[in-house]
């Protein structure tokens, strides 16, 4: 593709995911109240990637005369709603922002996560889409979904593609297919402009967060800074793979959970539930992270002290996430997940396998990043425990420990998929984990003063 070309392909779909995110900005009116101006814009964003994929998706099954239309009506309905049911200025006070050194301090980290992402736009936009996945599994599916207006069967029945894992969520081929739809045409190259954007709203609910959540400015963009900087989930070779969107949505989760248990704002329900749907409908690992989180709030429920805000969180959780599982199932069937076997649980040997698996974990993975493992743990550990942080840290905790297990299951042998997946699982945690250290380090009491964690706040 000439340059030219090229140029103006990125342009017609930087205006159709533009035009997206507008429409998700306007639907998040009922999920985040005025005044949270970051995390509107990332919210937003997860907002209008559903709405696009789902209203393809619609259209798809619907057979209209254009898959576009689907999009169109469903971004109509979602911006009515976002109208109909917004919700009101925050309730709580704006903190200040630090004078001084420490301005210039938050201004650094500010920069160094503006850096990482112009790099990784400029390692996304390098190339064409290439990675082996997304050959495979999400631009094939995309592809073929584009090209017949429909979702064929073909794809997840006939034996030949069965490496296609037909078991995996179609939120990101129906993306993909949207876009294509609307423009007309199917670019592989532009469509790399997407990965960037993820990461940008994931720097903006985090930072956003963070900040509503008591944490000082530099605490907030020290946590951005780090996470736009972390190779190992925003780089080339997983551009067109389905990590960087996992990761955005496992921090949509974690912190909507958050919110709902303690109850923040009328909204929290409502973000906690599009997180669901949204988790669910990115990958297999998105809908087991919800299913933990369900299960956290079903303990929370029949132990914890609010039992009755746990109840109404579980059910804004469960009921999106069961029904992108059911929707998945009554359109495509059911599939299982290629390189999992839960026959394996009853084996006699599941000791040893276990044992294989953390073996060739610490050998492939860990061996070589203890160093920034160990100060992960001292910035954890000097920390001060808090709920909201600590219900992140136990979600994403409770991800990473099952990702130790998993390979255990895997009919391949658990070095073919500690190899292959696990470390890919592990880095979509980092944001969530990133937001977690923060608002512990929040925590702690500076010069005396009661920790910001304790009082309210929300980023202008």
């Amino acid at each position: 593709m000439s340059a030219d070309a090229l140029g103006g392909a990125l342009l017609a779909t930087a205006a159709v995911v533009a035009a997206a995110w507008a429409a998700g900005a306007a639907a998040c009116a009922a999920l985040v109240p005025r005044g949270r101006r970051a995390e509107r814009i990332g919210w937003g964003f997860a907002a209008g990637t559903a709405i696009l994929a789902a209203g393809t998706g619609a259209a798809y099954s619907a057979a209209l005369g254009s898959p576009a239309i689907g999009p169109i009506l469903l971004a109509a309905v979602a911006a009515g709603l976002g109208r109909r049911f917004a919700l009101g200025d925050d309730p709580v006070g704006t903190l200040r922002g630090p004078g001084g050194r420490l301005a210039a301090v938050t201004a650094a980290l500010a920069a160094v996560a503006l850096y990482g992402l112009i790099v990784y736009a400029a390692r996304a936009l390098a190339e064409p889409l290439w990675p082996n996945d997304y050959f495979a599994i999400w631009g094939m599916k995309a592809k073929t979904f584009f090209a017949e207006r429909a979702i064929p069967l073909r794809l997840f029945t006939w034996p030949s593609f069965e490496f296609s894992n037909p078991g995996y969520p179609l939120g990101l081929p129906l993306l993909y297919a949207g876009i294509a739809s609307i423009l007309g045409r199917w670019e592989d190259h532009a469509l790399a402009l997407l990965f960037p954007c993820w990461l940008a709203a994931t720097l903006a609910v985090l930072y956003g967060w963070l900040r509503r959540r008591g944490a000082p400015p530099t605490v907030a963009a020290a946590a951005g800074a780090a996470v736009a900087c972390f190779a190992p989930l925003y780089a080339a070779p997983l551009t067109g793979m389905a990590e960087a969107p996992l990761a955005f949505a496992l921090l949509l989760l974690g912190t909507a959970l958050a919110d709902a248990m303690d109850e923040t704002d009328p909204g929290a329900r409502r973000r906690l539930a599009l997180a669901a749907a949204v988790a669910a409908g990115t990958k297999n690992e998105g809908l087991f992270v919800a299913g933990i989180a369900a299960l956290l709030l079903a303990a929370a429920a029949f132990v914890g002290r609010d039992r009755a805000a746990a109840r109404r969180a579980a059910l804004a959780l469960i009921v999106p996430a069961v029904a992108c599982a059911l929707l998945h199932r009554l359109a495509v069937g059911s599939h299982p997940v290629r390189g999992i076997d839960l026959a394996y649980l009853k084996r006699p040997d599941l000791g040893d396998r276990l044992a294989e698996a953390l073996r060739a974990t610490w050998t492939v993975h860990l061996r070589s990043s203890w160093l920034p493992i160990a100060a992960c743990l001292v910035l954890l550990l000097a920390g001060r425990s808090v709920a909201h942080g600590n219900r992140l840290l136990l979600l994403g905790g409770l991800g990473a420990a099952t990702y130790l297990f998993l390979p255990a299951l895997c009919p391949y042998g658990p070095l073919w998929l500690v190899t292959w997946t696990q470390g890919r699982n592990f880095a979509s945690l980092a944001p969530l984990l990133a937001a977690a250290v923060a608002a512990r380090l929040a925590a702690l009491p500076r010069g005396g003063a009661a920790p910001l964690s304790a009082t309210a706040g929300v980023v202008t």
